[in-house]
């Protein structure tokens, strides 16, 4: 009896184990249906840090970390380092794809939870990818099993409840193909191994993971009578909780397998692994060391405890969740408004908004739709999506409107209401024509000009018409700008004029006609009596007199008055010549005629004069002034001097401008302007130049000023480039030159510009040149020699860029230094070197050609002399050498007569009598080989001699 009663509570124990522990399988299932069930390890994404978006959480297991990607929308793969879980959210799959990595990632696992739509699980993206598991990675990388159930292993394997992943069971390890377990008994080694990793391959792993086994190499290898006692491992489940809020205290309890009332005695202890950032620390925990824990002050959020229930010879532990659910609530309902819910829109006016952004909702409202319930037809307006405000521009058709606000909150709750809008057409009133006041006019004045400008329209007018009133017909006028509000009359006569004015606005509406009355009347006063004053007579050196009108009468008041040169020696000026008094200046000796008109209100004008005599009781000699000293830039290609404030009493009479011997002699003067009041030099140059200014009067009396002009360089001379084309100046039109410059540009740096100077003639071959100079995008000028260099690379390139062929492009200014010995003419560009140096030949015939002074004539002399000298004595030495293989004697053979003997003997002492001696004249020498000739010349007829006699006996003898 006590039996059964075991075994039904161990059915009992295992079945709340089953469901305690297990209780997330069927929701994992329900939640991520196409997880994959393989762990990666030491995988990838294809994609590394562009597969998608990453999200971190901490302290979290394999199969949480799953729970959260299966309760995410956007998840598609997860990762656990450690205890540190990344969910990662898919571009594409075929970003998440695995990839064997060769970093080191032992730690890293990776798990394919849900693909992308529309794919329906990993396991077809795989084979439609066909993956395949690389061989470096089968030694200590094999693709784990993800298990929840015991059932999801094979056969000789467990599932490890702390990693989620299947392992071998106790006795059993990997074969080599990392795919199934077989027993190890007989194999000596490190004991059981459960990971899934064989022993042997801590040697096979690479340096990078070396270290990570460096505590399994360091185990000692154990013989079977020296294994430690085995430790059972015990099967402990607990059931995770949910509680809701104002609730906030729960209790986990363990159970084992085999029970602890079994007579096994087990130790418990609970702790917290993790919670949801900001559940505080509220959190009490009761019994502690007890099968079942104690849980109060909870506050919202995710808690992740963990067990550890150890015994003797047995050990297991788990994991369990305690969420914390906010109080249940009831929602309600968003209230939508709209501000203002009725508005009016007066044409022309076109614009309209309603603000929905005063709607309310307990939690908030999450979207926003505006719709047209009522229009006219044809309005099509545009409305945004999820904008609290509406705003229309175009409501020009008039009628009315209804608009209807719908929103949303988050429990999808909605709520409308509408909101009116009335467009009216503003009535259009008749202009109203004003042709201003009557006017009475005085002849002689016969002109006038009418004002209809008062005339008003609600909306602008737009045309004016003037005419004469139909009583009026016959009355003489001419009336210019009728279709204006300003018409001018003229040729009026003596009577009454009446004109009428018509206006018409925007909407072709015309006004009633309005009318003005012109009184032209006879003339009523007297015309003005001018007085100009007395005559006046003054003297030398003074040039000038006072003028007074004011005495001129008129009965209605003069209005105008004007004072005017009639006649005189010289041209005079008035300081005010529209003033009653004025001064006039610049008068010298003769008698001047001065006019003086005035001109009442009525257009009766009178004319007076005087006369200013001016004498010369005495001579004042001139004053000459040059205008003082000036300093100039070039390119300014002329000096001017003006000398015309030079001043005499009476007149100069004679200008003369004179260099000075210390003045620089470059430059012409132009238009014979040495003998005027404003000298002109032209074609100058650097330096300074010095005139003399000598003035005389009609009596000889004469004065002089010197004045200086300072010439400066131009300081960006050096950058000045010359760009001579193939084609006379004469026949250059302004279009090529634009599309030179155009084209010239182009081949510049980016944001340089170019800057013309000028266009000249070149003087021998009369073809057009261009100077110019660069700027970069800093207003900085370029170097000309660096632009010379970089336009002649590229018209090398192409020659046709410009269109016109180009002849020379260089600086305008020579900067060659001629290698610090010479001078570089500007015209020829060839360097003139100074003495003992001289151009470097090599340089001018196989180098660039430049012109230089490199070579020392001193060393050039020194090198082509030891030249000559080692040439002469290379060809005595190769002389001497054929010399002597040339005399060398072949030995021969030789024949005795009988009695040549002696004469041999005597033969080789007088050779040897030819060996010279250092002390021999050349006459000893001479007398030495006759006589050696000679005696050989004896040996010679003996030896023949004694061939004779040979030859002689022999045929006696026959």
């Amino acid at each position: 009896m006590k039996s059964s009663q075991s075994i039904l509570f161990g059915m009992l124990l295992m079945f709340v184990y089953c469901r305690g522990y297990y209780a997330s399988v069927s929701d994992r299932h329900d939640l991520c249906p196409k997880v994959n069930p393989w762990v990666f390890l030491g995988y990838r994404p294809m994609g590394k840090e562009e597969a998608g978006s990453y999200e971190k959480i901490s302290n979290v297991t394999l199969n949480g970390c799953i729970m959260k990607c299966c309760e995410s929308d956007s998840c598609n793969v997860v990762f656990m380092n450690k205890n540190d879980c990344y969910t990662l959210s898919c571009k594409t799959n075929d970003d998440c794809l695995p990839v064997y990595a060769k970093e080191n990632v032992l730690n890293f696992k990776m798990i394919l939870v849900t693909p992308k739509l529309p794919a329906k699980d990993w396991t077809d993206i795989l084979e439609g990818n066909s993956f395949s598991e690389p061989e470096d990675a089968k030694v200590v990388y094999p693709l784990e099993k993800i298990c929840e159930v015991n059932n999801d292993c094979t056969d000789n394997e467990l599932c490890d409840p702390q990693i989620g992943i299947c392992v071998c069971s106790e006795g059993y390890q990997l074969d080599d193909t990392k795919k199934f377990c077989y027993s190890n008994s007989g194999n000596l080694g490190l004991g059981s191994n459960t990971s899934g990793y064989d022993v042997d391959d801590v040697n096979n792993v690479i340096p990078e993971q070396q270290q990570q086994f460096e505590n399994l190499k360091k185990v000692p290898i154990e013989s079977e009578s020296q294994k430690p006692p085995e430790i059972k491992h015990l099967v402990v489940s607990v059931l995770s909780k949910t509680v809701r809020l104002p609730e906030n205290e729960a209790t986990l309890s363990a159970y084992t397998v085999p029970a602890d009332d079994t007579g096994h005695s087990y130790q418990y202890e609970w702790s917290l692994i993790s919670k949801t950032q900001g559940s505080g620390q509220t959190v009490s925990m009761n019994d502690q060391n007890g099968s079942t824990l104690k849980l109060s002050h909870l506050v919202e959020g995710l808690y992740m405890f963990k067990v550890t229930v150890t015994g003797t010879g047995a050990f297991g532990e788990t994991q369990a969740n305690v969420t914390v659910l906010l109080p249940q609530r009831i929602n309600t309902p968003p209230k939508a408004v709209i501000l203002p819910s009725s508005l009016v829109v007066k044409l022309p006016n076109t614009v309209a908004v309603l603000d929905g952004s005063s709607s309310r909702d307990d939690t908030g409202i999450v979207h926003w739709r505006w719709e047209l319930q009522k229009g006219q037809l044809g309005y099509r307006p545009h409305l945004p999506p999820d904008t609290p405000t509406l705003q229309l521009n175009d409501l020009q058709i008039p009628g009315n409107y209804t608009f209807k606000l719908t929103v949303m909150d988050a429990w999808n709750a909605t709520d409308s209401t509408t909101a009116n809008i009335t467009v009216m057409r503003v009535p259009d009133y008749p202009p109203e024509a004003n042709a201003g006041q009557d006017m009475v006019v005085y002849l002689p004045v016969k002109n006038v000009t009418l004002n209809g400008s008062l005339s008003t329209d609600d909306h602008g007018i737009v045309a004016w018409e003037w005419t004469k009133s139909s009583s009026d017909q016959n009355k003489a006028v001419d009336i210019q700008d009728t279709r204006t509000p300003y018409p001018r009359l003229s040729n009026l006569e003596e009577g009454l004029y009446t004109f009428v004015l018509r206006v018409t606005d925007n909407a072709n509406q015309t006004s009633s006609p309005s009318e003005v009355h012109v009184f032209v009347k006879p003339p009523t006063n007297k015309p003005p009596v001018a007085v100009a004053g007395k005559n006046l007579t003054l003297s030398l050196p003074q040039t000038w007199a006072s003028l007074d009108g004011s005495k001129s009468s008129d009965d209605i008041g003069i209005k105008k008055w004007k004072w005017f040169q009639i006649s005189g020696p010289s041209n005079v000026r008035f300081n005010k010549d529209n003033d009653s008094r004025t001064n006039v200046t610049e008068l010298t000796k003769g008698v001047y005629v001065i006019g003086l008109t005035v001109t009442d209100g009525n257009g009766n004008n009178a004319s007076d004069i005087v006369k200013i005599t001016v004498y010369q009781n005495k001579n004042t000699p001139p004053k000459a002034n040059a205008g003082g000293d000036k300093t100039i830039v070039l390119p300014v290609s002329a000096i001017v001097l003006n000398g015309s404030l030079s001043w005499d009493d009476l007149a100069i009479v004679k200008w003369e401008w004179i260099r000075e011997p210390n003045s620089l002699a470059a430059g012409n003067i132009i238009l014979n302007s040495d003998h005027s009041s404003v000298l002109i030099v032209t074609n100058i140059v650097e330096g300074r130049y010095v005139f003399r200014l000598k003035v005389t009067d009609d009596q000889g009396a004469s004065s002089e000023d010197i004045v200086s002009v300072n010439v400066k360089p131009d300081p960006i001379a050096k950058s000045i480039v010359c760009l001579t084309l193939y084609i006379e100046a004469s026949r250059l039109t302004q279009n090529q030159a634009d599309e030179v410059k155009l084209k010239l540009g182009m081949l510049l740096p980016t944001g340089s510009q170019l800057k013309v100077r000028k266009w000249t003639e070149e003087q021998n071959s009369k073809r057009a040149q261009l100077h110019f100079f660069v700027d970069d995008n800093k207003n900085k000028t370029l170097s000309g020699p660096n632009v010379v260099s970089m336009l002649k690379s590229k018209l090398k390139q192409d020659s046709s860029l410009l269109q016109l062929s180009v002849d020379n492009i260089q600086t305008t200014v020579c900067q060659n230094n001629c290698s610090g010995h010479g001078i570089c003419e500007e015209e020829t560009r060839i360097c003139v070197c100074e003495a003992f140096w001289m151009h470097n030949l090599y340089r001018a015939l196989f180098g660039d050609g430049e012109s230089n002074c490199e070579w020392s004539i001193v060393y050039v002399v020194i090198i082509l002399v030891a030249m000559f000298v080692t040439t002469v004595f290379c060809f005595w030495s190769i002389a001497c050498f054929c010399n002597r293989i040339c005399n060398t004697k072949q030995k021969i053979k030789k024949y005795k007569l009988v009695g040549v003997d002696d004469d041999n003997h005597s033969m080789k002492s007088s050779m040897s009598h030819l060996e010279l001696s250092d002390t021999d004249s050349d006459s000893d020498v001479l007398l030495d080989v006759r006589k050696a000739k000679l005696n050989q010349n004896s040996m010679s007829n003996k030896f023949l001699n004694a061939s004779r006699y040979k030859k002689n006996k022999r045929g006696v003898n026959a």
